[in-house]
């Protein structure tokens, strides 16, 4: 087996045994024993816990930029998109349970050897809201005064709901509400130029 398959192994269970457990539930010997490998096999390919629970959030963090990037890619106008980009986000990280992990230590011990990664996340967004803010302006749907303080807002706006979405497992219960809120958002980009439109 290669070199990367077991390391690609070691990160898979590690993802399973942490969203379940929790960080500091789970041992560096739990997640050996699931792959069939003594513990000290482990630490050649990761230093600490700590470096393993990095590079799982990393990954599970990639696999949702990944999806975020094909709503943005796609054909939609610039209202519909950013429409589909915060629905599919907050359903994504509602389905990230290591990505709740460190929300949850923000209360407690917050764990800073992520620090990185969240904010290598944080700026992702930061561009794609950026991206979609600037197409709606210059296709003239969307009208706002500052570009960003607008997509600084929205990400404010979204990451102010993560507590009781997904700590409070409130998210299937707001649903349709959140819905709601999406359309309010996208409504309210889009009335600022029709309103600007009348004063002409």
């Amino acid at each position: 087996m290669s070199s990367s398959s077991v390391k690609s192994r070691i990160v898979g269970a590690a993802a399973k045994f942490f969203s379940q457990f929790g960080f500091h539930k789970t041992t560096m010997g739990d997640i050996a024993r699931k792959i069939h490998k003594v513990k000290g096999s482990i630490y050649y390919y990761f230093d600490s816990k700590e470096e393993l629970y990095n590079e799982v959030l990393k990954q599970e963090l990639s696999v949702i930029e990944r999806q975020l990037d094909e709503v943005i890619d796609s054909e939609s106008n610039p209202i519909e998109i950013l429409k589909a980009y915060v629905k599919t986000r907050l359903r994504l990280l509602y389905e990230a349970k290591n990505y709740h992990e460190t929300i949850r230590a923000d209360f407690i011990e917050p764990y800073g050897f992520v620090d990185n990664v969240r904010k290598d996340f944080q700026e992702y967004e930061r561009s794609q809201l950026l991206k979609i803010l600037s197409s709606g302006k210059e296709e003239g749907l969307m009208e706002f005064s500052d570009l960003n303080s607008t997509a600084n807002l929205i990400l404010m706006l979204l990451k102010s709901i993560e507590i009781p979405l997904f700590l409070h497992d409130e998210y299937k219960e707001y649903h349709r509400s959140i819905d709601e809120l999406i359309s309010m958002l996208s409504a309210n980009l889009q009335r600022n130029i029709n309103y600007q439109s009348s004063l002409g």
